[in-house]
């Protein structure tokens, strides 16, 4: 009651004195055995230089334009080789002959004549980059492998010219066969005439009686087998039928 009404009057008590510290004594904590892990160090992320950067992209546009310049002159060297097609610019044959190399072009005129349709990008196909450069590797790859095609088209072509010269009609433009074609048509041509003969060797030798193809040398041939033929006096005589009851 004393303090509220010394309060009221503008006194105020003296603050407590502090607390005296405690005397209960505390151990320290003791150090860890083990030492801490330092954080990893953070990862150096390579600064991309601006210009290879743009380097880099140019190229990708050039070969995306490359790649459907080519699709799109196909389509107009296949025109060109088909023979029901009339007339075609020549301002933009031109132009697709600069475009595709010579020996693509050479085979497009090749499948032609051997009766074969190449197939060829609409224009939806032709803006899908990836589309078209699988495109254009295709027909350079089989420009350079399909020897079985070349085979036959060169064929057709050398009896194309014959009937025109024997018509007396003009010869079709002359045909360039590249040298890596040309040897693969003449390897492609001496494995033929091989499996010929291992065929005709091995259809022989089952005929005759002779040694079969892939017998190692030295190997006699072999004789058909043939059965033992009885004399008439080494035949078992027959026995007569038994008689009937006696009348």
């Amino acid at each position: 009651m004393l303090k509220t009404l010394l309060r009221f009057a503008g006194f105020s008590p003296p603050a407590p004195p502090p607390r005296p510290p405690s005397a209960r004594w505390v151990a320290p904590k003791g150090k860890s055995s083990v030492a801490p892990v330092a954080p990893p160090p953070a990862p150096v992320v390579p600064v991309e230089d601006p210009a290879a950067a743009k380097r880099a992209w140019a190229r990708d546009i050039a070969e995306r334009q490359a790649n459907r310049r080519f699709a799109e002159a196909v389509v107009v060297l296949t025109r060109a080789a088909d023979r029901n097609v009339s007339w075609v610019d020549p301002v933009d044959l031109a132009w697709a002959g600069n475009v595709v190399p010579e020996d693509v072009h050479t085979y497009l005129r090749v499948r032609a004549y051997a009766g074969l349709q190449t197939r060829i990008l609409g224009d939806d196909e032709r803006g899908d980059p990836k589309r078209t450069a699988a495109y254009r590797a295709g027909l350079i790859r089989l420009a350079a492998t399909d020897f079985e095609v070349w085979t036959t088209g060169l064929a057709a072509y050398d009896r194309a010219v014959a009937d025109a010269t024997a018509r007396g009609a003009s010869a079709p433009e002359a045909i360039s066969v590249p040298t890596v074609v040309e040897d693969g048509i003449a390897k492609l041509a001496v494995e033929k005439i091989k499996r010929l003969a291992d065929a005709a060797a091995r259809r022989g030798g089952n005929a005759s009686g002779g040694t079969p193809a892939g017998t190692p040398p030295g190997t006699p041939p072999v004789t058909p087998p043939t059965g033992t033929k009885k004399d008439r006096d080494d035949e078992e005589p027959t026995p007569d039928a038994p008689a009937g009851p006696r009348r």
